[in-house]
C-alpha cells in the first residue's frame, strides 16, 4: 500500500554553490573530499544536519534527482515512502560515496535504528572520523582473504563486480549484492536477501553522502508514478511541503536512472553458469557492460523482459522500476515504435485542443483546426534519454497539453533505457 501524503515542511531550496571546486583525493576507495568554506557552511552543512536527523532530502545525481535518507534507519527510510506516496514493497537503491563505505556495511551489527547519536561515520580511513574497531575489522577481512588464497582486495564484495566497479564507479551503474545485516528490510521492500547499491558520480551527491558519513537510500525525488525529476524545479513541483530541503545542483547530465545489474543472486545463474542480467537498463549501456569481456559479461549477459522473464521478480522485485507503472505525466502518452509515420493521421483523428509531440526524425506536422501543436525535436537516442523526462513534464505541467505523442527509437545503446521508460509511461503503444 502507498502511505498517506501530508505536507509538513516549509521546504527550503538551497543552491549547491562552489560545486565545481569539490575534489575527491580518495578516488573510489575513500570518501575524503575537499570543499570551499562557503560550500561547507551552506548546502553541505544543511544536508548533513537533515540527514543525521533522519529526514529525507532531495539531492542531485548525474542520472536524476534523488530523495535521500539514512539507509541504516527504518524510520528514516519510511520518510521517503511517505513523501513520495511510494508503495512500501517497492525496493530502494542504497548510495555510497566510496568502496570503503560499501565494505564497511558488512561489518556493522544488525539494527533497524541508527540515529544521529549512534550511527557510525562510514567511508573514510580518517582516524578522527572512522571508528578504530571498524578500521580493524576491514584490515582483518583483507588478511583473512589473503590467507584463504585471495588478493585481499574488497573481500566483502562479490568478485564478479570488481571489474565493473573499477570501470563504471562512480557512475550510473547499480549492482545487486548480499544485503548487509545493518540494512533494514524496509530498504528492500520488506523481502529478499539482496540490496541494490550505487556510487554516484555527481560531485554534489558524493559530497553530501561523504559529509553525512551514511549510506543513503534514494529513489527518484518525484511523486510516485510521475516522470523522474531532472531539475530542482521538478522536485519542488512534486514534493514541496513534504521534505525540508532541496539541494539544487543544476540539470542532470544523464537524464535517466542508473542501470541495475545482478551478477550475484539466483536470478543471475542459469543451468549452473553465471549469467549476469540487466534488471533495469539505464545510464550504462548493455554494450558497455559487455565490453568488460569474459564469458559472464561478454557472452552471457542478459536483459530482463527482452531475453528472459520471471513471475517471481514481478511479484517480489529486487530493484526499483520492475513492478509498478512509472514515469507517467497526467496527459496520456502515445508511443510510436518504428518511426514517426502515422503521427499525422493520429493527430488528425484526435479531438484535442492541445497536442504535444516529441520526435527524433524531423517531420512536418500540421495542426488540425482549433488545435495547438507543440513539437520538440531531439538529436538522437542519447539526447532523447537526457531530455525525455524534462520534455514530458514541460508539455504536461507548462503547456498543459491534452495528450503527448513520442517517437520511439531502436532499443540498443542508450535507446534501450529510454524505450524502457517510455513503454512504462505510455497509455497507448502504436507499432508501425
Amino acid at each position: 500500500m502507498s502511505p498517506t501524503i501530508t505536507d509538513q515542511f516549509n521546504t527550503r531550496p538551497i543552491e549547491a554553490i562552489d560545486a565545481d571546486h569539490l575534489q575527491f583525493p580518495g578516488g573510489i576507495e575513500d570518501s575524503r573530499f575537499t570543499a570551499t568554506p562557503k560550500a561547507t557552511d551552506t548546502w553541505i552543512a544543511a544536508s548533513r544536519h537533515e540527514l543525521r536527523l533522519n529526514r529525507s532530502i532531495a539531492i542531485p545525481t548525474e542520472t536524476v534527482y534523488g530523495l535521500a535518507a539514512n539507509a541504516l534507519d527504518a524510520n528514516a527510510v519510511s520518510t521517503i515512502f511517505s513523501a513520495k506516496g511510494r508503495p512500501s514493497d517497492n525496493p530502494l537503491i542504497v548510495h555510497v560515496s566510496s568502496v570503503r563505505m560499501l565494505r564497511s556495511l558488512y561489518h556493522l551489527p544488525a539494527s533497524d535504528s541508527n540515529t544521529s547519536e549512534d550511527a557510525p561515520f562510514l567511508g573514510t580511513d580518517d582516524a578522527s572520523l572512522e571508528s578504530s574497531w571498524l578500521r580493524q575489522r576491514l584490515l582483518d577481512a583483507e588478511e583473512e582473504d589473503r590467507l584463504s588464497g585471495g588478493d585481499g582486495v574488497w573481500p566483502e564484495i562479490p568478485r564478479i563486480y570488481h571489474s565493473a566497479i573499477r570501470k563504471f564507479w562512480p557512475g550510473a551503474l547499480t549492482i545487486v549484492v548480499p544485503r548487509p545485516a545493518c540494512i533494514p528490510l524496509a530498504v528492500i521492500g520488506g523481502h529478499g536477501s539482496t540490496v541494490a547499491v550505487r556510487f554516484p558520480s555527481h560531485p554534489v551527491a558524493r559530497a553530501i553522502i561523504a559529509a553525512s558519513g551514511l549510506p543513503l537510500a534514494a529513489p527518484s525525488a518525484n511523486a510516485s508514478g510521475r516522470p523522474s525529476p531532472t531539475t530542482a524545479a521538478h522536485v519542488s513541483h512534486d514534493l514541496k511541503g513534504r521534505i525540508p530541503l532541496i539541494v539544487d545542483g543544476g540539470a542532470c547530465a544523464v537524464g535517466v536512472e542508473s542501470t541495475v545489474v545482478d551478477a550475484y543472486s539466483a536470478t543471475a545463474h542459469v543451468e549452473g553458469h553465471l549469467s549476469p542480467c540487466v534488471l533495469r537498463p539505464g545510464g550504462v549501456t548493455v554494450e558497455a557492460l559487455r565490453s568488460l569481456g569474459g564469458d559472464a559479461w561478454g557472452q552471457r549477459l542478459r536483459v530482463y523482459r527482452r531475453d528472459f522473464s520471471s513471475a517471481e521478480l514481478e511479484s517480489a522485485p529486487t530493484t526499483p522500476g520492475m513492478k509498478y507503472r512509472h514515469y507517467s505525466p497526467t496527459a496520456p502518452v502515445y508511443l510510436f515504435k518504428g518511426g514517426n509515420q502515422g503521427m499525422q493521421q493520429c493527430i488528425d483523428e484526435m479531438s484535442c485542443a492541445k497536442i504535444g509531440v516529441v520526435i527524433v526524425t524531423p517531420v512536418a506536422l500540421r495542426a488540425p483546426e482549433n488545435c495547438t501543436l507543440t513539437v520538440h525535436c531531439v538529436d538522437d537516442a542519447k539526447d532523447l534519454a537526457k531530455r525525455i523526462f524534462a520534455l514530458l513534464r514541460s508539455l504536461d505541467e507548462t503547456d498543459h497539453v491534452d495528450c503527448i505523442l513520442v517517437q520511439g527509437v531502436d532499443d540498443k545503446h542508450e535507446g534501450l533505457a529510454v524505450m524502457n521508460r517510455l513503454e512504462k509511461a505510455a497509455s497507448h503503444i502504436v507499432t508501425l
